[in-house]
């Protein structure tokens, strides 16, 4: 197989990845649909005044719940690069298929990262859909002004689109996505509790010594150092630094990914996908 990216070779991949996924894919479907629905039924009939029905605080309560669930899920899916490699006969599979591992990774991280996540997305809409058409079933009037209240908060969220706040949670999302992803490559056996004991573990770790090293060079001395740097810089400027930061560690994320997703065996390495 050549090592080249061959874009219709690479459309077959993904097809066969998605009608291999086929059932994992309506399972997924089916119960966020339902448990989207549940979150915000519970929201609207049990927090609140069931008389009440749909008011903007029970909307926005159950929607926010929705977006922690959708943010939590992401990671747990984009954990999930070697989901088609977990057995010996998945493997011999998976590196038997007649395309290059770049056009393979691709696929799954189009298949993890942006599929499953429209899936949630829609998902979401869906069981919008349906608890707003049972509450008009329940005889509820203020179903308009709720749904008026969610239209003009996207509507804000779309006009500061392009502030730097926006740009950093981009940037943000795509380096924790690009941890995640990383985390599935190198861990074969229950990737997402070792990715976040590892994110866990690795952060306490680097507080600490940043903690300790701090202590030993001083407050006073910090500001002096840092003083020079950052005094004549604005916010805007902080942020672009910090989102080019957060990029060319996703892209390192994601290389490194690929570079072990590369040395994938059928008989798994005895120092990474543990």
């Amino acid at each position: 197989m050549k090592k080249t990216f061959d874009i219709n070779r690479f459309w077959q991949v993904l097809k066969w990845t998605v009608l291999t996924e086929k059932k994992s894919i309506l399972t997924a479907a089916a119960a966020f649909t339902a448990a989207f629905l549940a979150i915000q039924l519970f929201s609207c009939f049990t927090i609140f005044d069931i008389t009440m029905g749909l008011g903007p605080v029970a909307t926005e309560a159950g929607m926010t719940t929705c977006t922690v669930l959708l943010s939590f899920m992401g990671c747990y899916y984009a954990n999930g690069i070697l989901g088609n490699a977990q057995t010996t006969q998945q493997r011999t599979t998976a590196l038997m298929l007649p395309a290059s591992n770049l056009e393979k990774f691709t696929a799954r991280i189009i298949y993890c990262c942006i599929i499953m996540l429209v899936l949630l997305y829609v998902a979401a809409i869906v069981a919008t859909g349906l608890r707003m058409l049972l509450e008009l079933i329940a005889g509820h009037d203020n179903i308009t002004s709720a749904f008026s209240t969610l239209f003009n908060m996207s509507t804000i969220r779309v006009n500061s689109h392009m502030t730097v706040g926006a740009f950093f949670f981009i940037a943000s999302s795509l380096w924790s996505t690009s941890l995640f992803v990383l985390g599935g490559v190198f861990f074969s056996k229950r990737p997402f509790v070792w990715t976040i004991v590892t994110l866990v573990a690795g952060s306490i770790a680097l507080f600490t010594l940043l903690f300790y090293i701090g202590t030993l060079i001083g407050a006073d001395n910090l500001k002096e150092f840092f003083r020079p740097i950052f005094e004549d810089m604005s916010m805007e400027t902080f942020g672009l630094i910090v989102d080019i930061v957060l990029l060319a560690f996703t892209v390192l994320n994601v290389w490194l990914s690929y570079w072990l997703y590369k040395r994938l065996q059928v008989v798994q390495h005895k120092w990474f996908n543990v």
